[in-house]
């Protein structure tokens, strides 16, 4: 059971802090009915992580011209894209940190280590038709809305999967064991070029130096399947270089709860609504190394925000870098079509599934 909390964040005797600053994909997610029920505290997301001066190389365009025929479309747009980049990449020397070959892509796919979460914004793009409202065709995912029948193993999801299939092939080895701050994609480091993770890092590790690593939204499919007709349609306007517009984004905030009972909520409300507050949240953004991803407003650059590059610099980050990172994350929350997050009793149970499955699925079982 959920308590709501807008009584005592109302009261006066706590820390005060506001879902005013939150964008709707967000807020919907603490919210219920309209009645706060979550604390506020992680935006967590999914974005595309990449090694810029990698891929932005002269040299390394010039040869994955003179291989594939056409340019390197930096960042990817699409998953097609990212696994040919991955290919391109994969068994080269091209971080020039050792004499040893590195790989094109990192996969999350360990069990128990959210590699089930990294699928679903993965196959939203393929899975969902977007629309003007939620029907049995249109911004559904998870569930047929009129029987509650799973549509896991619907054409787009099914279709999606050929993705981590193909990136599995560039992987480092013992890729399936690699846990979540490896994430998934193409993230040149040793292990890969571009990654989509759940945003656990932030600022470079030191094997990566700063402004070499770079942001951008998650990539989208070519094409989708509609469910009004059962059939795979290229959206208009979209080409192999340039992807529908209707992409879908997942998300997915590490928010906190109130307990359940009246009596034993007020000491640990407390604590979290100090954490909840303006000073505090933007500081955990901007120091990056707190798991904490930006997403409201107070956290973005102008004119999508209130923050000044200067809030992150001087937590050491670079401008560049934190430019490409906060404007992932603004699209990212910002879409128009987003993946609802499952909340169903036996969500848990589900996604236990879908990890295993997915696992099982990668090792060709």
């Amino acid at each position: 059971m959920r308590l709501p909390v807008d009584d005592m964040n109302k009261s006066g005797r706590f820390p005060k802090w506001s879902y005013d600053d939150m964008p709707p994909s967000l807020r919907n997610i603490y919210t219920w009915g309209g009645v706060g029920y979550g604390i506020r505290n992680d935006a967590d997301g999914q974005v595309l992580y990449y090694r810029r001066d990698v891929l932005n190389d002269p040299k390394n365009q010039a040869d994955f011209k003179a291989a594939t025929g056409h340019d390197m479309v930096v960042p990817p747009k699409t998953w097609q894209q990212v696994l040919e980049i991955a290919q391109f990449f994969n068994g080269k020397n091209w971080d020039g940190g050792d004499p040893d070959p590195d790989s094109g892509v990192v996969l999350h796919l360990k069990v128990g280590e959210q590699g089930h979460y990294h699928f679903q914004s993965l196959s939203a793009s393929f899975a969902i038709t977007p629309g003007p409202t939620l029907d049995r065709y249109h911004n559904v995912y998870w569930f047929d809305p009129t029987d509650m029948t799973p549509l896991i193993n619907s054409p787009g999801h099914v279709k999606a999967l050929g993705v981590p299939a193909g990136a599995a092939q560039e992987r480092p080895v013992g890729g399936g064991r690699l846990e979540p701050r490896r994430g998934l994609g193409l993230l040149p480091a040793r292990q890969g070029g571009v990654r989509l993770q759940l945003g656990r890092r932030r600022r470079p590790v030191p094997r990566t130096p700063r402004a070499r690593r770079s942001r951008a939204n998650a990539p989208r499919r070519r094409c989708r399947h509609r469910r009004t007709t059962g059939t795979w349609r290229r959206s208009s306007g979209s080409t192999p270089t340039t992807p529908s517009r209707s992409a879908t984004r997942r998300a997915a905030p590490g928010r906190a709860w109130s307990p359940p009972t009246p009596r034993t909520r007020r000491r640990p409300y407390s604590f979290l609504s100090l954490m909840a507050i303006k000073p505090v949240s933007k500081m955990f953004a901007t120091i990056g190394w707190d798991g904490v991803d930006p997403g409201y407003k107070y956290q973005m650059l102008k004119p999508d925000g209130d923050a000044t590059i200067e809030d992150y610099t001087s937590a050491g980050w670079d401008a560049n870098d934190v430019k490409d990172y906060l404007n992932a994350y603004y699209k990212n929350f910002n879409s128009k079509t987003m993946l609802t997050y499952l909340r169903i009793p036996g969500t848990f149970e589900y996604w236990d599934n879908l990890d295993k499955n997915l696992s099982a699925a990668m090792a060709g079982r």
